[in-house]
């Protein structure tokens, strides 16, 4: 498989932050490039003549292609700009009908990404009641936690499948299970799971938001999946055009969506690559006696995303002492640089932990040669660290 293009700015630097987003696979790109080149002009909502109707038959197969991803029919797939806005159409756009059913309960968990987290506190100045559950120290919230929080005025429960900074692996066959007959909508911020361990919403999902540069397909595009029977329930966030069943207004990026169907017809199994670059990882910095967070169990930890911490040492001297390793701090979609993981401080309980931690994730193209390099100039730089800390 070719590896991406390395730009001349980051030739010597190696990338270890797939979580925050992947390389576009070439054959994405060729799939793309298709749509893009001379002559292909179309808006897809201009089908009355040839070039609206090729633009318009791209990306229906794209919303094919997406939805056969994960088990799904196209009429449920959502066109989005990314899982940020997908999270925010679920969330805000459910709230109309759950108000007017009386059920303003909402319960969630303390690791979800900020783009859960924030419209749900937007909900709860609203007046909606809002119940944020801990979660085990290893990220996990089980279902039986999620059963004691719910309330008769409970209308929706959101839960991520993976999460982005500890790779934990959240039990969403479980908690759809326990939530089934209860009148209660599940939401699922799914952006992190696809590609990266099974994820099919016949687990009973009703909501469930997809990313497409998480899985090697251009920024820019994401989806929500709406069950089919849950779809009258959901009130547009933006309008204007009607677009995507009225749901979310705006002409669609004919080439992203293209991008982003091709892209989840590559899904490969990465694992095993995977845990072997995971392996080698820790492996060569066991002797430093770094903690590592998430579960320690492969099969409720995806090997891809790797929080580690090393005790004494702030994260903002290891990014000063790391320039040629780019990796992760905290969640990557928030705006002005790092900020401490609520992750983090949630299973941990601990500031001090949130300031010493980095997130290492690897990808398709990473390579053993990378990550032996990765590991022998975190050692380094600990050590020198260390050194001037007085710190044997």
């Amino acid at each position: 498989m070719d590896s991406p293009i390395r730009p001349a700015f980051a030739a010597n630097c190696i990338y270890l932050d797939n979580a925050a987003t992947t390389a576009v696979d070439r054959r994405v790109l060729d799939a793309m490039y298709g749509v893009m080149a001379q002559g292909h002009i179309g808006n897809a909502h201009a089908r009355h003549h040839v070039f609206g109707a090729a633009a318009h038959n791209s990306v229906e197969a794209a919303r094919r292609q997406v939805a056969d991803a994960i088990g799904a029919e196209a009429g449920e797939i959502v066109f989005t700009s990314g899982a940020t806005e997908a999270n925010n159409l679920a969330i805000k756009g459910i709230a109309a009908h759950l108000r007017s059913v009386g059920k303003t309960h909402i319960v969630t968990s303390a690791v979800e990404h900020a783009s859960v987290l924030e419209p749900l506190r937007e909900l709860e100045s609203q007046g909606f009641q809002l119940t944020v559950l801990g979660v085990k120290p290893c990220g996990m919230i089980e279902a039986d936690m999620i059963e004691r929080a719910l309330r008769p005025e409970t209308g929706l429960v959101c839960v991520q499948a993976v999460n982005n900074e500890v790779g934990v692996i959240q039990p969403i066959e479980e908690i759809s299970e326990m939530l089934k007959g209860r009148d209660i909508l599940f939401h699922c911020d799914a952006a992190q799971a696809l590609g990266k361990t099974k994820f099919d919403v016949s687990n009973r999902v009703d909501f469930a938001s997809l990313s497409s540069h998480k899985i090697y397909g251009p920024q820019g595009v994401g989806a929500l999946y709406v069950r089919a029977d849950k779809k009258h329930l959901i009130e547009p966030v933006n309008r204007g055009g009607g677009q995507e069943s009225g749901l979310r207004s705006g002409t669609m990026p004919t080439a992203l969506c293209v991008g982003f169907g091709k892209a989840c017809t590559l899904l490969e199994d990465d694992s095993q690559h995977l845990r072997g670059l995971r392996w080698t990882f820790l492996n060569r910095l066991s002797w430093l006696k770094p903690t590592v967070y998430g579960h320690s169990h492969p099969e409720w930890n995806v090997p891809g995303i790797l929080s580690i911490r090393f005790k004494g040492i702030e994260t903002e001297t290891l990014i000063m002492a790391l320039p040629d390793l780019a990796f992760g701090v905290g969640a990557a979609c928030s705006s002005g640089g790092a900020k401490l993981s609520h992750v983090v401080r949630a299973t941990t309980g601990s500031e001090q932990a949130a300031r010493e931690s980095l997130r290492i994730s690897f990808g398709r193209f990473t390579t053993q040669q990378e990550i032996r390099r990765a590991a022998d100039l975190i050692i380094e730089a600990v050590e020198e660290i260390r050194e001037l800390q007085g710190v044997a």
